[in-house]
């Protein structure tokens, strides 16, 4: 498999180069604009090609591609990969708007190629940990889930055309909004508004299904001095699992279970170890590896998000701003 990294700045060549290559995924060429870096990285790296632009490769010598640009150019490469015939690894957002995301999710179709979207938090070590835990059968199924994911950025647009409120889509909503649908999906009757902050945006959204007693609430911004992040499920046994900060996983145990009378308090189910960091524990190298796998003919777990997995979370945030009178553009 013969793979090609378009996008070789601080993501793309930092994070998702590394990650690859960890993963199993070896790149034979990097395309990037800034060609200088680009050839430093492919010598560190060993890769032996270097291109300035997409135009420059030969498509017909290589499987995959993957790319990691601005939001603001990933559809239009997306568009050109699948164009080209390639199987397809983006970074999120895959497009600014969800009317280029359904334009894109069509043309992979009419090309037949696969196009997968990296969405981390999915993989991330602690929200697997979390995800195994439900899915043992200990403590019920999601009933109500709460995602908090606030950083200290965007505070200005992604480029000109961008609202503010689609740049903190990009950034932190895409991947709250995902995370909480992943974890409860099938959820409606989305509602939600822009919250007033001195720096920032912050935003606050909540889906339920009353006839089946489930809910959804989210909360992601740029408003903050960090990165904080938090996920609350409560079960339909009346247990909360509690992931802080993708490093500690909480039991608060059901008043149902007469074993815990004795200690009703909180149970620590998992801990980040000292030495947990790095790709793994983000997430970026597990989903570049089933992602591969899926290429090599493997099944693809539920986890690993494709083009149409989106659709819901931009729909889900294109109606909040629908409400707010707001918009994706400016």
């Amino acid at each position: 498999m013969r793979s090609l990294l378009i996008g070789a700045g601080g993501h793309g060549g930092d994070t998702l180069l590394p990650a690859a290559c960890s993963a199993g995924l070896p790149l034979s060429a990097l395309v990037d604009l800034d060609i200088e870096r680009a050839k430093q990285l492919a010598t560190q790296w060993m890769i032996p090609q270097v291109y300035a632009s997409a135009g420059e490769v030969d498509t017909t010598v290589f499987d995959t591609a993957l790319i990691a640009l601005p939001v603001t150019q990933q559809a239009v490469h997306a568009a050109w990969a699948f164009n080209a015939g390639l199987h397809t690894f983006v970074e999120k957002p895959p497009s600014p708007d969800p009317e280029g995301l359904r334009s894109l999710v069509a043309l992979a179709g009419e090309a037949g190629v696969t196009c997968c979207v990296g969405m981390n938090f999915r993989w991330a070590e602690g929200v697997r940990q979390l995800l195994g835990a439900l899915e043992s059968g200990l403590y019920g199924t999601a009933s109500c889930v709460r995602v908090e994911h606030i950083a200290g950025k965007p505070v200005t647009r992604f480029g000109p055309e961008l609202s503010m409120e689609a740049s903190l889509f990009a950034a932190q909503g895409i991947h709250a909004i995902d995370l909480a649908q992943m974890i409860l999906p099938g959820l409606s009757r989305t509602t939600g508004q822009m919250i007033s902050v001195e720096r920032g945006r912050l935003c606050s959204m909540v889906s339920s299904d009353p006839r089946a007693g489930t809910r959804m609430e989210v909360q992601f911004g740029s408003c903050a001095a960090g990165f904080y992040h938090s996920v609350h499920v409560t079960t339909s046994r009346g247990d909360l699992l509690h992931l802080r900060d993708l490093s500690e996983l909480q039991l608060r145990p059901s008043g149902s279970d007469p074993h815990v009378a004795e200690y009703p308090g909180a149970r620590v189910l998992w801990r980040r170890s000292p030495t947990s960091n790095g790709y793994a524990h983000a997430g970026y190298s597990h989903e570049l590896a089933a992602f591969r796998d899926l290429l090599r003919g493997g099944t693809a777990p539920r986890r690993l998000a494709r083009l149409d997995d989106l659709l819901p979370v931009y729909e889900a945030f294109d109606a909040l701003l629908t409400a707010e009178g707001l918009s994706w553009t400016t």
